[in-house]
């Protein structure tokens, strides 16, 4: 597999991407999250066809781009500081963080405070292993009703890992009946980490995404659509 980099321009500004040749059937364009342009393109593809591929698709790239740059400005930074807004169960916190021997986070009014020795990265492993203790003791109960809700199902036995995903609120393995949900759900409200392991049970039962399984989500959770929009709206604070 070998890449090289080509540009072109379009209303002004110089597009640069770079061109991957692969075992491919036709020619694909993707723009990550740092607006970098990535083609990959079957290996016997002339590079003038290519060329003249990606420059006519230059109002898609351009409309894509601006939107990631509005994005990207408009996102929640990463960083954890004094003064960063959080979330925890869809309530907005103030990071207040104090300089001490001992590791310690405890909430305090408004005020999520973090007593801490480290900074950088160990202070955000910190914080998120504190995110993670409250998501134990939040999501089992939560799981435990959904199952007993949904009884009638008649779902198996399965278990629950938490981790921190970047994509996916939660997902449901059928082979081996682990179901996974997304350590970000702790931000969020009891209603939205409801209805997400609603969803996930339901696909031990129809594993794809049609008019059955939701038919079934709505049994137990009428008003999914819009917790899933509050869901991807609000309760984002970029850790």
């Amino acid at each position: 597999m070998n890449m090289s980099v080509y540009s072109f321009g379009y209303k002004g500004t110089e597009f640069e991407y770079t061109v991957t040749r692969k075992k491919v059937k036709n020619i694909n364009i993707h723009i990550n999250e740092k607006c970098q342009i990535a083609v990959s393109a079957p290996y016997r593809t002339d590079i003038e066809y290519i060329s003249a591929f990606v420059e006519s698709k230059g109002e898609w790239i351009y409309k894509n781009m601006v939107a990631i740059e509005k994005y990207n400005i408009s996102k929640p930074d990463s960083e954890i500081y004094t003064g960063k807004k959080a979330y925890i169960l869809g309530k907005e916190y103030m990071v207040k963080i104090i300089a001490s021997e001992k590791n310690h986070i405890c909430i305090e009014n408004d005020n999520i405070v973090i007593y801490s020795s480290d900074d950088g990265e160990r202070l955000k492993k910190q914080y998120m292993d504190f995110l993670k203790m409250q998501a134990q003791e939040v999501f089992l109960p939560i799981v435990q009703k959904a199952y007993f809700d949904m009884k009638e199902e008649k779902l198996p036995k399965f278990t629950v890992l938490i981790k921190n995903m970047k994509t996916r609120w939660g997902t449901c393995n059928i082979r081996t009946n682990v179901v996974t949900l997304n350590l970000q759900l702790i931000k969020t409200d009891i209603a939205c980490i409801y209805q997400v392991v609603c969803h996930e049970l339901t696909h031990f039962k129809i594993h794809n995404h049609g008019k059955e399984f939701y038919n079934i989500l709505e049994k137990y959770v009428p008003n999914w659509k819009e917790l899933k929009k509050d869901m991807n709206t609000r309760y984002k604070d970029g850790i």
